[in-house]
């Protein structure tokens, strides 16, 4: 799902799914929400069996008035519908085990075809269940099941906007930062690492800090879950006016992120296939590569936290130095092959200390930040590798 609040609208809020309950406060709003809509329905449905108000009440109230909205148009358009047909068809058939079994066969059918998440798809089974196992009835008692799932939705909704709940940033804050010292940590377990093994690994064994670069696939789910919460968040919610440029902000450091941790993969990626392994050692010493990823390291985490000020624009301008000194280092080592492999890699250093030091910046998408596709560690292009190295070593 989009993070950008521009984007959830209506196709968003219909496949927008129920989070899970994960405050105290959420709980109580949900029982006291559950009760009123007991009471309210108690007091004017027609239903012998009030029960569809406080069912869909349970049930829509969410964390965020985004998602309350969503899971409210899903539960109604899935439950009014299940109502409105299997009262019909109670009606006309009796209950038995077959007319049952064609009921939910055909109310599963048509909330596949329904173009709405889940929940909405799974209310329209439990709807015509419900209905079956309380018979038929008079046509205003039929009436009132479907207005009951409204009073119960309306409920639902007033439960969020009397009150909004808080919108969900420091979740999304904490994730973010965590991120980064994950990255920071990568590239200092490669640093530790590679150069290090007395014999060379064989081809089918990877160094172990590939394990930990492979698990930033799944971090980034979790990052950009956060975000995701975030957003919702505030979408509609009268407590979130002033906090729309922080959550631009939010979402531009999800992206930047985004692009360092693909990078620091491909750059682990390009350690484990040339250290340690037969043949020819890198023409890069182990301990100039460990003292540049150290550096990468150590500029990632201060921009990480303090943003691009006046230190770490010298820190990368030292950084990129260095890496020109080692470009020359490289380039005058008498093994072409060696060099090669080095230069690549030195390449891809360069390029990921240019992405750090631009920092978050208002991007649309990760794919275009990147201009290539997202790709892991064994997927790697080398485009512009080539021209930075000659930058470096200021040739044309």
């Amino acid at each position: 799902m989009s993070t950008s609040r521009a984007e959830l609208g209506l196709q968003a809020a219909l496949t927008s799914r129920m989070r899970p309950i994960d405050s105290l406060s959420l709980i109580l709003r949900i029982s006291l929400a559950t009760t009123l809509s007991y009471l309210l329905a108690r007091a004017v449905s027609g239903s012998a069996l009030p029960i569809f108000a406080p069912i869909t009440t349970l049930f829509v109230v969410q964390s965020s008035p985004f998602t309350t909205l969503g899971v409210t148009a899903q539960r109604v358009l899935g439950t009014g519908l299940g109502v409105l047909a299997a009262t019909v068809y109670v009606t006309w058939l009796p209950v038995t085990w077959w007319s049952v079994f064609v009921a939910v066969l055909v109310s599963l059918l048509a909330a596949r075809a329904l173009p709405v998440g889940m929940t909405g798809q799974l209310q329209i089974p439990v709807a015509v269940v419900f209905v079956l196992a309380l018979g038929p009835g008079d046509l205003s008692v039929d009436l009132w099941r479907v207005l009951d799932v409204a009073l119960g939705a309306v409920v639902g909704v007033a439960a969020v906007f009397v009150l909004p709940p808080r919108p969900r940033l420091d979740e999304a804050r904490v994730e973010l930062a965590a991120y980064a010292d994950e990255l920071a940590g990568l590239l200092a377990q490669v640093a530790a690492e590679a150069g290090t093994h007395p014999v060379p690994l064989h081809d089918d064994t990877r160094h172990a800090f590939i394990r930990s670069s492979r698990a930033l696939r799944v971090r980034a789910v979790s990052v950009r879950d956060a975000v995701t919460q975030a957003a919702e968040s505030t979408r509609f919610n009268p407590r979130a006016r002033a906090l729309g440029v922080e959550l631009e902000q939010l979402e531009d450091r999800m992206v930047w992120l985004t692009r360092l941790a693909i990078h620091c993969r491909s750059l682990a990626g390009s350690v484990d296939r040339v250290y340690d392994r037969p043949g020819p050692a890198p023409a890069l010493p182990r301990a100039v590569l460990a003292d540049l990823l150290g550096e990468l390291g150590s500029l990632l985490r201060a921009v990480s936290l303090h943003g691009l000020d006046e230190d770490t624009l010298d820190a990368s301008d030292r950084m990129a130095e260095d890496v020109r000194v080692a470009v020359e280092v490289t380039t005058a080592s008498g093994d072409v092959v060696a060099a090669l492999d080095s230069l690549t890699l030195l390449g891809r250093l360069e390029q990921l200390r240019e992405s750090v030091a631009e920092g978050p910046r208002r991007v649309r998408t990760v794919e275009d930040a990147m201009g290539e596709p997202l790709e892991d560690d064994a997927v790697d292009p080398l485009s512009g590798a080539g021209e930075r190295i000659r930058r470096m070593l200021g040739r044309d």
